[in-house]
């Protein structure tokens, strides 16, 4: 009855379908990797043509910046010429003219817009006023070199753009010299570059205006640049419209000089076009290899059996880890193989558990204590590192597995060749156990302190085999020992520098202060000063103060007394070294004023201005004290403790000391340099 059917059921199908479909799914896979890999062919040929993009329009931008810092170096030279210090404009004028030839001309304008010297036009037939004033207002604003937008010259009437710099006199701007260009100059530049067929750069000013272009100069100079473009982000590449609204990769960037923006562009058509033939190409491949593995399945199949492909399927399953559930085959050979197979099955489930449950248990230890293990295969040259540490190196599972040297490259430069000795020679002595620390440089940029303990494994004749050990991250300890360290020293620094305040200040008033009784209120006083200018630097911790509450501080007893004092001046901030002498000499200026001058009477007024300027890689402060209403001030006939204590701070801060003695009041000037904040 249900005999042969049966026996028809157990002895399957042919086998081809069965590998057909295998192949089948073989080839679904292949597909799929062909497809990553030819995504990823056409991701890095963009990122190329990106990168391509990005060097062409660095080297566009340096191009620019060299020719402007010519041009500048040029106006720089002509700057220092007697004639101009002369102002002898008639030789002036021959000199530049012959210096700087047919691809440039020079104008000099007054600091009033008025045109002294264009080259461009015969000697005093220039227009009276300059046809750049946006450069010379931004000069008298900031004087420093300026570089034009576009602007149709008075003289040329055509496009041209000015490359100008200061001429002072002292602190005063007297010229404004520029370099008039023409556009061409820069379309030259940009054909310099010798760009690949098809693509483009432009140039356009401030205010979106195109100045110069490696093609259709002549139809797009003047024109505007669409808003989209000049809303870009620099050196970022971008799939958007050019100026012709077509498809394009674009990107731009700015010069150092001005505020051109220089962009270069490439057909996205064309990128388009190498992904169309690239998908044609291997998806012909791909279906052609799939079709050829499909008919070499059907062919090969038809051997197999049903019960062979389940047991295959099975030990498929076996290997990748997944459950699988096979069914009794007529052939004994395959029951076996499937008896076999559960059997491995039921000894992998318990083995993966208990092993898993291990590794848990491991990682939950190294996690919480944040070390990673290692192992070091000293024949083979092979280190083996835990996913834990692999964490604490910053690094990724390519670095699972390194040599003795690679695994030296994720040490600090400076520690590198110490740990190297170091550890050639734990290996080569008969010591088994060592112990390490050095710093390590993580991928992401950070620096680490790390411990390296471990254990070496050695032979009967003492050489070692494998070293085993593992890997601590002690930066918090590190740090915590640096910050200690750095506490003490900077404790004992200000301990000695200000006793040495304290001795200077007691041996000064003792020469001037003789009697104990005058000697104790002076100290006293002196001492207060300098307690005040200590509070000031304790409530910005160490840092220093601003000068305006130095010298606040140091006349409250008199503001509070409602005396004319006015105190103002810019925001600079007194380093923690100057705070004290500062403080000291404002309070022998205000102790003088008390007893002589302008705060000894009613009447009296008092001014302590000061302005802050720039001045090489700091600030210089100019300090001004002047008394008013006061008795009338006279020379002293002999050099006081107060002038020697002005004399010696002044000489502490780096300062220049100008003291005036004028009759209506004592006038003090005091110029010191502090740092830039």
């Amino acid at each position: 009855m249900a005999g042969p059917a049966a026996d028809t059921a157990r002895k399957g199908h042919s086998a081809a379908a069965y590998l057909i479909a295998f192949a089948v799914a073989v080839t679904i896979p292949l597909l799929l990797l062909v497809g990553a890999l030819l995504y990823r062919s056409v991701t890095l040929e963009n990122e190329q043509n990106k990168q391509r993009i990005g060097q062409v329009l660095q080297a566009l931008v340096a191009d620019l910046d060299r020719d402007m810092d010519r041009r500048i170096a040029v106006l720089e030279t002509l700057s220092t010429s007697p004639l101009l210090s002369a102002e002898d404009w008639p030789a002036f004028y021959d000199q530049a003219k012959q210096g700087l030839g047919s691809r440039a001309y020079l104008v000099v304008v007054a600091a009033d817009g008025r045109q002294v010297v264009n080259t461009y036009a015969p000697y005093g037939e220039a227009p009276k006023m300059t046809g750049d004033p946006a450069s010379l207002q931004r000069m008298k604003q900031d004087p420093r070199p300026v570089i034009s937008d576009l602007f149709t010259s008075l003289v040329a009437r055509k496009p041209v753009y000015n490359i100008s710099i200061p001429v002072m006199r002292g602190n005063q701007l007297r010229y404004v010299m520029s370099l008039g260009l023409l556009p061409e100059d820069l379309r030259d530049l940009l054909q310099g570059q010798s760009l690949p067929p098809n693509w483009s750069a432009a140039i356009w000013d401030g205010n979106g205006v195109t100045m110069a272009r490696t093609h259709d100069q002549e139809r797009l100079l003047g024109t505007a640049v669409p808003k989209h473009l000049t809303e870009l982000q620099p050196e970022k590449v971008v799939r958007t419209t050019n100026v012709d609204g077509q498809e394009a990769l674009i990107a731009v960037a700015r010069g150092h000089w001005s505020n051109w923006t220089i962009d270069v562009s490439f057909p996205a058509a064309l990128v388009d076009r190498q992904l169309r033939d690239s998908l044609l190409f291997w998806g012909a491949t791909t279906l052609l290899v799939g079709a050829l593995v499909v008919g070499l399945a059907f062919l090969f199949g038809r051997a197999l059996t049903r019960s062979l492909a389940a047991a295959t399927t099975a030990a498929g399953a076996l290997g990748r880890g997944e459950p699988f559930a096979i069914r009794d085959s007529p052939i004994r050979e395959i029951n076996a193989v499937n008896d076999a197979l559960r059997r491995a099955r039921h000894d992998i489930d318990e083995g993966s558990a208990a092993l898993r449950d291990s590794e848990e248990r491991l990682r939950t230890a190294a996690e919480a204590a944040q070390f990673g293990a290692h192992e070091y295969d000293v024949v083979h040259d092979r280190t083996r590192r835990s996913p834990q540490l692999l964490k604490i190196l910053g690094a990724d599972d390519a670095d699972a597995i390194a040599t003795f040297e690679a695994g030296l490259d994720f040490v600090h430069p400076d520690d590198r060749d110490k740990t190297r000795r170091s550890k050639q020679r734990i290996l080569q002595r008969s010591e088994d156990r060592y112990r390490l620390e050095y710093r390590i440089c993580r991928r992401d940029g950070q620096i680490r302190w790390v411990m390296d303990r471990g254990q070496v494994m050695r032979d009967k004749a003492g050489m070692a085999l494998r070293v085993i050990g593992v890997v601590l991250d002690i930066t918090d300890i590190k740090e915590a020992e640096q910050r200690q360290r750095l506490l003490f020293d900077e404790l004992n620094h200000r301990v000695k520098n200000t006793l040495a305040i304290v001795q200077a200040l007691a041996l000064q008033t003792l020469q001037t202060r003789p009697q104990p009784e005058e000697f104790a209120d002076a100290f006293s006083d002196r001492l207060g000063s300098l307690a005040r200018a200590h509070s000031l630097l304790t409530e910005d911790s160490w840092r220093g103060a601003s000068l305006k509450d130095i010298v606040a501080i140091a006349l409250s007893a008199f503001v509070d007394e409602g005396r004319s004092i006015d105190i103002g001046g810019d925001a600079v901030m007194v380093p923690a070294g100057a705070t004290v002498t500062l403080s000291l000499m404002l309070h022998e200026l205000a102790t003088n004023a008390a007893k002589y001058g302008a705060l000894s009477v009613a009447e009296g007024r008092l001014a302590v201005r000061w302005t802050a300027a720039l001045s090489g890689a700091g600030i210089m402060v100019d300090l001004h004290w002047q008394e008013d209403g006061g008795p009338t001030v006279s020379p002293p006939t002999r050099r006081s403790f107060g002038t020697r204590l002005l004399a010696s701070s002044a000489r502490q801060l780096g300062a220049e000391l100008d003291l005036d003695y004028a009759a209506p009041g004592l006038r003090c000037r005091l110029r010191f340099p502090v740092p830039k904040v």
